[in-house]
């Protein structure tokens, strides 16, 4: 047990320990590959979360923005917000906690001047992530000439004609209101059909008699069956939604658009973009519900005070982000094995072939030089892990698995290296023995 726990724990550091590893089962390969997966995901967690402090406080403009929205130095310009079981509510000043657009920093140039510092932009809009978007459909050419139509007058065309054309939606960034007569007109659509859908409108009327439905859910599932039935897939543009949401609004319209520096706070998570000063990309989202019940700048704070507050909102938010961070980067590590695997296959081999070319004989099979190899493993994704975390503070995160990798490997190849040279080094000395024995 003594001689295994040197080999499996001082193996990259000692070479006679290391070669001891050949000694012991293919177990031992398949543990050290474990904790370096465990390391790389710890890195990548790391690497992720724990710069974002930092980051924050070198981004004067990004900072200064989210200060003049909810510490704003006239109080008539303060939008008071308050959490409650993990929403975020908010008001204008002495008015009523209310869903909508309060500040759009990207079109409302007096809230421009009011709260974007610099070049950072601000969005604040609790209308809940539901809320319907009101769409043009338009139909753009792809010949080059760049001809819009609108979806309608696509429908009148041939089925040769169609093939030019390619479907686009336009979002206007207004809420769409679910009428009666538009669901009147969505109804008779259906009725139309004569399919399958048809038979779904039908239930749906059912349940909404049966009131198992509310009039609203029925007119959204309307709406719906309408939308899929009438109009192309819209997977470009929804990914979680067969309908048009208001909040992809601001994806489309300005972070597609290469929005960069801007803090959107909705009523369910608030996300961002910014650079620091030492031109590092950061981009975050951060969720409410670790946040404590009540407002965010409390009443009779100070101005320095009420500035502060806003910062930890900011920050207490991005790290209730934790736990998804976490999960993401688990799966992200389960799909890497594969690619670490073979890169340890890579070494095992690279290492095996260097011996036989310099004619030393010490490690007899590959699969000796595997579980020397894999001795190495867990030290390499210890470094691959802290790699990863000083990357978080000087690149962008998404650099950081691809580079930590990268220094994984390098490691590995190295630390294989110098166990090559050290053989030949050995095998050299063993021959001088010989010689001079000989001799004598």
């Amino acid at each position: 047990m003594k001689n295994w726990l040197k080999a499996f724990f001082l193996g990259f550091f000692c070479h006679r320990h290391s070669k001891a590893s050949t000694k012991f089962g293919y177990s031992n390969i398949f543990l050290a590959f474990a904790l370096a997966m465990v390391f790389l995901w710890a890195g990548f967690v790391g690497g992720d979360m724990l710069p974002f402090n930092l980051h924050y406080q070198n981004s004067p403009n990004f900072q200064q923005t989210a200060q003049a929205v909810f510490a704003n130095s006239n109080p008539s310009n303060r939008l008071v917000a308050v959490v409650e079981n993990g929403d975020l509510k908010v008001a204008k000043s002495g008015g009523e906690f209310v869903q909508q657009l309060f500040v759009n920093t990207f079109e409302n140039e007096e809230d421009k001047q009011t709260y974007s510092v610099g070049d950072c932009h601000v969005v604040v809009d609790t209308r809940p992530a539901s809320t319907l978007a009101e769409v043009e459909a338009v139909c753009a050419s792809n010949d080059g000439k760049n001809t819009v139509i609108s979806y309608e007058e696509y429908l009148a065309l041939s089925d040769v004609a169609k093939l030019n054309f390619d479907f686009k939606l336009n979002y206007t960034g207004r809420a769409f209101e679910l009428t009666t007569d538009l669901v009147e007109t969505y109804e008779q659509y259906l009725e139309g059909l004569g399919n399958e859908s048809t038979q779904q409108a039908q239930n749906l009327a059912t349940q909404l008699a049966q009131n198992k439905l509310t009039t609203e859910q029925y007119n959204r599932e309307i709406y719906q069956l309408y939308f899929s039935n009438y109009y192309p897939s819209i997977s470009a543009y929804e990914s979680t939604s067969k309908v048009p949401l208001l909040r992809n609004y601001y994806y489309h319209n300005y972070i597609s658009q290469g929005a960069n520096n801007y803090l959107l706070v909705f009523d369910d998570y608030v996300t961002g973009a910014f650079q620091t000063k030492n031109g590092v990309d950061v981009a975050f989202y951060g969720f409410y519900n670790d946040l404590p019940n009540g407002s965010i700048v409390a009443d009779g704070a100070t101005q320095s005070q009420a500035q502060r507050m806003v910062d930890d909102f900011v920050k207490q938010a991005f790290h209730a982000n934790l736990y998804l961070n976490c999960y993401a980067h688990a799966m992200n590590v389960f799909s890497l094995v594969p690619f670490v695997a073979l890169m340890l296959m890579v070494a095992s081999i690279l290492s095996s072939s260097l011996l036989k070319l310099m004619g030393v004989e010490s490690v007899q099979t590959l699969g000796e030089m595997f579980k020397v190899v894999g001795a190495y493993t867990w030290i390499c994704g210890a470094i691959g892990a802290v790699f990863a975390i000083a990357i978080g503070f000087f690149a962008r995160k998404s650099s950081i698995v691809a580079l930590s990798l990268v220094a994984f490997f390098v490691a590995l190849i190295a630390r294989c290296i110098v166990f090559v040279l050290k053989e030949k080094s050995l095998h050299k000395q063993l021959q001088q023995q010989k010689t001079e024995q000989a001799g004598g």
